[in-house]
């Protein structure tokens, strides 16, 4: 009975979260989700209702907590950011290409894979577009773009963690 509802909805619920506006890159994660929430509460499901309205009441509770929990999370990394940004004012460095800042970003990027510093430098060195650099790495654009969105959050998570380390 999971396996059918799975098979017969899942492609709707999908469509669904993303028309509900969740990015492309987290949409299989959130659908997961509601696929484990399924599982957990199949006993639960009204039989009077359609597998596929209730999964989708399931689809916009979990998206309205995505939202809630990136909402929080872009919060708090622009507050850290901007105590990074005055903190450096405030010691004197003469400018963010040689503080702590930079230092911190530098020891971040060397401890990235090679395949993540390359597409760095094709994006950021070379200003490529994500379809040429998917064509060199013979992947698609939006892998391209979703490797660079994740190449960046490890990247500022890691220069967080590091200049709050120093301090």
């Amino acid at each position: 009975d999971y396996d059918d509802i799975v098979r017969d909805t899942s492609p709707n619920i999908r469509a669904y979260i993303a028309g509900m506006g969740v990015p492309r890159h987290d949409v299989d994660d959130v659908a997961q989700d509601v696929y484990v929430e399924l599982y957990r509460f199949l006993d639960r499901m009204p039989v009077d209702v359609p597998p596929k309205q209730w999964l989708k009441g399931i689809a916009r509770n979990l998206c309205l907590n995505y939202f809630r929990r990136t909402s929080r999370r872009n919060r708090l990394q622009r507050e850290a950011l901007v105590e990074i940004f005055l903190r450096a004012e405030h010691e004197g460095a003469t400018s963010l290409s040689e503080g702590p800042v930079r230092h911190a970003l530098d020891g971040c990027y060397e401890k990235l894979p090679q395949q993540s510093r390359k597409m760095l430098a094709l994006k950021y060195e070379q200003e490529l577009p994500s379809a040429t650099i998917a064509e060199k790495l013979k992947s698609t654009a939006e892998a391209i773009r979703v490797a660079l969105f994740r190449i960046r959050a490890s990247l500022k998570d890691c220069i967080v963690s590091t200049l709050a380390a120093e301090s």
